[in-house]
């Protein structure tokens, strides 16, 4: 059991041994099970305190909003947030959510609805299936990063459109992730898009855990 803060490594306690209870010895592991392997929850006055506090007073912006995006909690941090992001990836603009959590079960709706359908990796995050469950429309999985599968699936579903009327989906959105956050295997993303391509599909990228590690084009994408 842990006996430390949760940071980047923190320190743990075994169990007594059956026959040798006061045996007892701390191990300094590497924490690879939770939020805060950069170690912010644990140390703020070392790592990031004097930053985060800094920008709030230099500019005079409370700690929170207390107001959503659209209506009145835009400020000139999220601006500048949302530029650096925009340049770092090459695009026009972004837009900046408060956890990648709420990224996919919000963005998801959006973009999808009643109509369309939804073909998602089988072994995508539980933010995705959430996601695509609020969104309301259909949803239909593929063997995990089988092309091969996928290729079938938009296949039978272009043949046969919609159940019981046979129209065709309105869109067909295929929700894939850069890395795979509890396997940390690579999405087959090349032979995923010419497929996608091929069928007309749009490709729902997910680079919670890609993004920035995957050298100089910053993203598996």
């Amino acid at each position: 059991r842990a006996s430390s803060l949760s940071g980047r490594f923190y320190d743990v306690l075994p169990a007594d041994p059956p026959h040798h209870p006061r045996q007892r010895v701390v191990r300094t592991c590497l924490n690879l099970g939770s939020y805060n392997y950069l170690g912010f929850a644990d140390d703020w006055d070392a790592t990031c305190k004097s930053s985060v506090l800094s920008s709030l007073t230099r500019r005079r912006l409370p700690s929170s909003a207390s107001s959503p995006r659209a209506e009145f909690g835009t400020t000139s941090l999220h601006a500048e947030v949302e530029a650096i992001v925009s340049s770092f990836l090459g695009k026009d603009d972004a837009i900046v959510l408060n956890m990648g959590f709420n990224t996919n079960a919000t963005i998801l709706p959006t973009l999808a609805s009643r109509g369309d359908l939804i073909v998602s990796d089988e072994l995508n995050h539980t933010s995705i299936v959430n996601g695509a469950r609020a969104s309301g429309a259909a949803i239909r999985t593929f063997a995990h990063n089988d092309s091969c599968d996928l290729e079938g699936i938009l296949r039978e579903a272009i043949v046969w459109g919609q159940p019981r009327t046979r129209r065709p989906w309105n869109r067909i959105l295929v929700v894939v992730e850069g890395i795979y956050s509890m396997e940390g295997e690579y999405c087959d993303l090349r032979n995923i898009v010419d497929v996608c391509k091929k069928y007309g599909a749009y490709v729902y990228l997910d680079e919670a855990h890609s993004i920035g590690a995957m050298g100089e084009a910053h993203s598996i994408g």
